[in-house]
């Protein structure tokens, strides 16, 4: 799941007005807006300053372009200051162990901890248990070049097998 960390002016009463034309539904703690098996959620920070920026937590599922459509959507329009963006990586079967043997002997990742972190172009992989974190972390990124950053980085880590010939083996012709 992608995580997005922003900051904002607007306060949660607004960002709830702001949201009201838009299919998000109003939880004790979020709004959340699912279709299908997606969710985008937004969570504002627990402890909000009286005064000064406000902070917010978009999660989603979905694939970037979905997402990057769904935070302009929602969030966009209160000039929001992103961040962090995150996403949590896990692989049935792949233990913590395996994950750091698979990051290591990969010449393009650059060990910064032997325990565990890792560094490719602007983002750090940080295992966890048995889980990725896959991190940028800055003071004002853009949403779109994160995104596609690790995008890149999760195909390398898990790429998708794609077999031309299995749509003949399911029965489907072309």
């Amino acid at each position: 799941m992608y995580k997005i960390t922003t900051f904002s002016d607007m306060g949660k009463e607004k960002v709830e007005k702001g949201l009201k034309g838009l299919p998000f539904k109003k939880l004790k703690t979020s709004f959340e807006w699912r279709a299908d098996q997606h969710i985008f959620q937004i969570v504002p920070f627990a402890n909000q300053p009286q005064y000064g920026q406000k902070g917010y937590r978009a999660y989603f599922n979905g694939d970037v372009d979905g997402g990057i459509y769904l935070f302009d959507t929602s969030l966009g329009w209160c000039n929001p200051n992103v961040t962090g963006v995150e996403y949590t990586l896990t692989h049935e079967g792949y233990t913590q162990t395996e994950w750091r043997k698979e990051l290591r002997k990969r010449p393009s990742f650059k060990t910064i901890d032997a325990k565990g972190m890792f560094k490719k172009g602007n983002v750090m992989i940080v295992l966890v248990g048995d889980q990725v974190h896959l991190q940028i972390r800055g003071k004002c990124l853009k949403l779109i070049d994160c995104l596609r950053e690790i995008e890149i980085i999760k195909g390398e880590l898990l790429p998708n097998e794609f077999n031309l010939f299995s749509f003949v083996e399911d029965g489907v012709a072309i």
